[in-house]
């Protein structure tokens, strides 16, 4: 009779390494290197995430990137950096990155081959994210991770095409498949066990995206986004309205996790934008949902360079 209860009382399920934003498009140059330079201007943006609300220790991600254009040798290309931190209690896991991307024009578009190296600092194991449903408290999930610690070199590459209307990118992120040790408790025997080797799994992601104007000043923009550790998958498909290049909103299905409903506005040259995702299954079915904020500004490629002034000799006045 207890062993029923005691496995009614405890649900357990395993996630993936890398959560996708449901606002991904706001900082898709970080799941994809050759995105880096793609606009005409020094592009940066802030996303923070709060995944799973109401669970104990819940994992907080926030997310900056930074990217623009450049010449060398008559040629286009793309630079970045893009910053991650991801909290679950008192752990933390962080990743510092500089992107490279090469831009030549192909017919109607044009071609993007990037690069992402960085230094992830690890003091968990993000694969081991683990919701636990607890009976003494109703719908109150417990997190649990695997403590890690080590610094380790993350490699990611990725390729796109843009058009006018359209884009399509394909990436591989941890290509170098980090490796780590994570310690391991044994709750049988009471005491800690030797340390486990564990790896970063790649990640392969592939996006889509095309603008179609419905009439002039509302377009309709669907996406999908689909990820794979070649173990599980997961998909996004949304559809978003922008109204004037001002206003924005839509939702997104996800594949066995639930919905996203997001909405955004531009303010004075910065885009802010708001996104609640509800979970009708995964890892975040015992919450009550996540919350996401985002901000985008671009500044002119001049913006940083020296003003110069005219001036007028005394001599002439």
């Amino acid at each position: 009779m207890i062993i029923p209860l005691l496995w009614c009382g405890l649900v357990q399920i395993q996630a993936q390494w890398d959560d996708l934003p449901g606002q991904y498009r706001a900082v898709k140059n970080y799941l994809n290197p050759s995105f880096a330079g793609e606009t005409d201007a020094i592009r940066t943006a802030a996303l923070y995430r709060c995944l799973w609300g109401n669970a104990a220790n819940a994992p907080r991600q926030i997310l900056l990137t930074a990217d623009a254009p450049f010449e060398w040798f008559r040629r286009r290309h793309g630079a970045g950096v893009a910053v991650f931190t991801e909290t679950a209690g008192e752990l933390r896991n962080s990743l510092l990155a500089a992107q490279y991307s090469f831009r030549k024009e192909t017919g109607k578009g044009i071609l993007n081959i990037g690069l992402q190296a960085g230094i992830y600092t690890l003091n968990f194991d993000a694969g081991s994210r683990r919701i636990f449903g607890d009976s003494l408290q109703y719908r109150q999930g417990v997190l649990n991770v695997s403590p890690g610690g080590k610094q380790v070199f993350d490699l990611s590459a990725g390729l796109a095409w843009t058009g006018k209307s359209f884009f399509a990118g394909l990436s591989v992120m941890h290509l170098s498949q980090p490796r780590f040790h994570v310690r391991n408790d044994s709750l049988s025997a009471g005491l800690q066990s030797d340390s486990v080797l564990s790896h970063i799994p790649r990640t392969c992601y592939l996006t889509a995206g095309y603008n179609i104007t419905l009439f002039r000043p509302l377009e309709m923009q669907p996406e999908v986004c689909v990820l794979t550790d070649l173990n599980s998958l997961r998909m996004q498909v949304s559809l978003r309205l922008e109204y004037d290049r001002r206003f924005s909103g839509g939702a997104s299905w996800r594949l066995n996790d639930g919905y996203v409903f997001f909405a955004g506005a531009v303010v004075r040259g910065a885009e802010l934008g708001y996104a609640c995702g509800l979970h009708t299954g995964g890892a975040g079915q015992n919450s009550k949902g996540s919350h996401e904020l985002y901000l985008r500004y671009n500044f002119p490629l001049d913006y940083f360079k020296p003003k110069r002034y005219s001036r007028k000799s005394i001599r002439l006045l």
